[in-house]
């Protein structure tokens, strides 16, 4: 009797041991025989592309337009196909080419991750609002090719374009037509700046600062600095960055674009001392000049 009693006290207790260490899972024996986890179970390599958020948009400004489409096809790190037949330029951004005739590799990188999150996907376009005289037709809607001009939102919530700006591998470059949406997209990419992320790690993107402007004339580049003066001539406004006007940066606004910066509540007059970073193509006008379409080319840093 004291022998049986015995054995079941042994079977209890080692019904309790195993009850309160479970068994290891399939990783975790690998682990502790010192083997690699299975690969599906891998973490990512950064040359799978960084591990992105679930970055979303605010549309309340644009316009769906249709209904969700199958991606079927990616062109290029902006550019996908809906449908097979209709293409779909992503607007708000820009991914810089090496030279005129080799994207190089950021934009290689960027086509990747746009087929990464977007191919075989559902999505949704929004475009600018129409207007009462040209319905469908209004500017911000096609391009000179033909693409159709949208932000665009995968059915799960994600927006492309800043899961691009996120990662590093596009740069904000809105339009007179499609400024919508800036401000988010100026905190994207100022937060993968400051990460280094993508192509924030080259020293070839850099932020320039106005004495260095005059090397990348017919390039579009982000330039920041003080502002040193201000001024109106020809019905031009001008914004200076140092007292030789005449040869160093400096931007310009035509007069009726001055009437945006008003409806953003933005005084062009009081920019003396402040500190701006300004977007846009250079071009060569008694030294580099930077030409303001629209009110979002300009941020007010302080």
């Amino acid at each position: 009797m004291v022998r049986k009693l015995s054995l079941l006290a042994l079977c209890v207790a080692l019904i309790t041991f195993c009850g309160a260490y479970p068994a290891f899972s399939q990783d975790q024996s690998a682990a502790a025989a010192g083997e690699a986890a299975p690969a599906d179970t891998a973490p990512a390599s950064k040359e799978q592309g960084p591990m992105l958020p679930m970055v979303r948009g605010d549309f309340r400004d644009l316009k769906v337009t249709g209904q969700r489409e199958k991606v079927t096809d990616i062109i290029d790190g902006v550019t996908i196909v809906i449908n097979h037949r209709t293409k779909v330029r992503l607007t708000g951004i820009w991914v810089p080419w090496e030279t005129d005739n080799e994207p190089g590799d950021t934009v290689k990188k960027a086509a990747k991750l746009l087929e990464k999150m977007a191919q075989g996907q559902m999505v949704r376009l929004y475009q600018v609002k129409s207007d009462s005289m040209r319905g469908d037709n209004a500017p911000g809607r096609t391009n000179r090719l033909g693409q159709q001009l949208a932000q665009v939102e995968r059915q799960d919530g994600l927006w492309l374009q800043g899961a691009l700006l996120y990662a590093g591998l596009a740069t904000v470059m809105t339009s007179a037509d499609n400024p919508e949406g800036a401000q988010r997209m100026y905190a994207l990419e100022a937060d993968a700046r400051k990460r280094k992320a993508g192509l924030w790690a080259d020293p070839r993107w850099d932020v320039l600062n106005p004495a260095q402007v005059k090397q990348y004339v017919n390039e579009y580049r982000i330039v920041e600095g003080k502002v040193f003066s201000t001024a109106m001539r020809n019905n031009i406004f001008y914004i200076n960055f140092s007292r030789d006007w005449k040869t160093d940066f400096t931007v310009a606004i035509s007069s009726e674009k001055r009437l945006a910066f008003s409806r953003q509540g933005v005084n062009l007059m009081g920019l003396n001392g402040k500190t701006i970073r300004v977007r846009g193509w250079v071009r060569n006008y008694n030294g580099p000049l930077i030409e303001i379409t629209h009110a979002q080319q300009i941020e007010v840093i302080n």
